[in-house]
C-alpha cells in the first residue's frame, strides 16, 4: 500500500466523519431519542419524524426519492471495479474518499428529508410492544456493527488502506477463512449479507411508522435488495467463482430463517442424485442455529475487539 502522512490523515478524518454521522443516523431512525439524550447533544440530534412537513405529498415523495437516489447511485456506481480502474486512484485514496462521498450523501438525505403525512400508520409508543420493537432495533444495530468486524471493519472503512497497515491482521481479527478469500465465519455462516440484514432490521423496527417513514423503509429495502442481487453477488461470483456460488446455494441472503437462493440452488442441482451439491463442512455445522447463537456471535466479536 502506497500510504503516506496525507492518506493517513484523510482516512482517519473520513472515518471520524462517518462514525459521528452514523451514530446520528441511528438516532434519526429512532423516534423519541431527542427526548432522552443529554441536553448538550440534543440540538445536534434529529429524528426522521421531526423532518419538515410538506403539504404537497407528491413533491415530498419526489424529493425523498431523489435523496435516496443521491445516496444509492454513487454508493453502488463507485463500488464497481471498472469504475475504480477508470478513475485510477490507489486504494489508499479511493476507499477513504468513497467513505467520504457515502457519508456526505447519507447526511444530505437526513437533512433534506420531507415528511408529508403526520398521522401514523401505527404508533406503539407507550404500549407493551414498544420495548420489543426497541429490542429489535438494538439487535439490528449491534448485528450490523459486529458484522463489519466479522468481515474486516478497518478495510471496509478505508483505515487499513489509508494507513498502509492491515489492521485486522495486526489485531488477530482475520476475516478470510478459506483459500478463495471468502469470509464464512460468525454472521456470514448464517446470512450472506449480515450488514444489510442489520440495516433492514433498523429500517423497519420503529414504534412509530408514518407514511414518510414507511416510504424510507420501502425505498432503502428496494435499493438494498437490488444492489445485492443485481450488482454485488454477480460481481463476487465473477471474482471468486464456484466457491461463492456454492456458498450462496447454502446460506440465505438476508433472513436466517429463509431458504437460500432458489436460482443458485437450481443451478447447482442436476438430474443425477450423485451430482447434487454437497454442503462444505464449515457450512453444515452452522446449518441449524437459534437467536441465542446470533447473540453469542455478536458477543464474541465484541469481546475480540475489546481485548485487542
Amino acid at each position: 500500500m502506497a500510504a503516506s502522512t496525507a492518506t493517513t490523515i484523510v482516512c482517519i478524518a473520513c472515518y471520524a466523519y462517518f462514525f459521528v454521522l452514523f451514530v446520528l443516523y441511528v438516532g434519526w431512525l429512532l423516534p423519541g431519542l431527542t427526548t432522552v439524550v443529554p441536553r448538550g447533544i440534543a440540538p445536534y440530534v434529529s429524528s426522521i419524524e421531526d423532518s419538515p412537513v410538506n403539504s404537497d405529498a407528491l413533491t415530498a415523495f419526489a424529493t425523498n426519492t431523489f435523496l435516496i437516489s443521491l445516496f444509492a447511485l454513487p454508493h453502488s456506481f463507485f463500488a464497481r471495479d471498472f469504475v475504480k480502474e477508470a478513475i485510477g486512484l490507489g486504494d489508499e485514496w479511493y476507499r477513504p474518499l468513497y467513505i467520504l462521498l457515502t457519508t456526505a450523501t447519507l447526511q444530505a438525505h437526513m437533512h433534506f428529508w420531507q415528511s408529508f403525512d403526520a398521522s401514523p400508520i401505527w404508533d406503539a409508543q407507550g404500549t407493551s410492544v414498544e420495548p420489543l420493537i426497541a429490542g429489535f432495533f438494538l439487535f439490528g444495530f449491534l448485528f450490523l456493527l459486529s458484522a463489519t468486524f466479522a468481515l474486516d471493519h478497518f478495510n471496509l472503512f478505508g483505515l487499513s488502506q489509508g494507513i498502509g497497515l492491515d489492521i485486522n491482521k495486526a489485531l488477530g481479527l482475520n476475516g478470510a477463512e478459506n483459500g478463495s478469500g471468502m469470509v464464512v465465519r460468525l454472521h456470514y455462516s448464517i446470512v450472506a449479507h449480515p450488514i444489510m440484514t442489520g440495516f433492514l432490521v433498523i429500517c423497519w423496527s420503529t414504534p412509530v411508522m408514518s407514511a414518510s417513514r414507511l416510504l424510507y423503509a420501502v425505498l432503502m429495502t428496494s435499493y438494498i435488495v437490488f444492489a445485492v442481487k443485481m450488482l454485488e453477488e454477480p460481481d463476487l461470483e465473477r471474482k471468486i467463482g464456484s466457491p461463492y456460488t456454492e456458498y450462496l446455494a447454502t446460506v440465505p441472503s438476508f433472513c436466517p430463517f429463509a431458504p437460500p437462493s432458489s436460482r443458485r440452488r437450481g443451478a447447482k442441482l442436476t438430474k443425477s442424485k450423485a451430482d447434487r451439491v454437497v454442503k462444505p463442512e464449515s457450512f453444515q455445522k452452522h446449518q441449524e442455529f437459534s437467536l441465542s447463537d446470533v447473540a453469542s456471535m455478536i458477543y464474541t466479536v465484541s469481546k475480540e475487539v475489546i481485548q485487542s
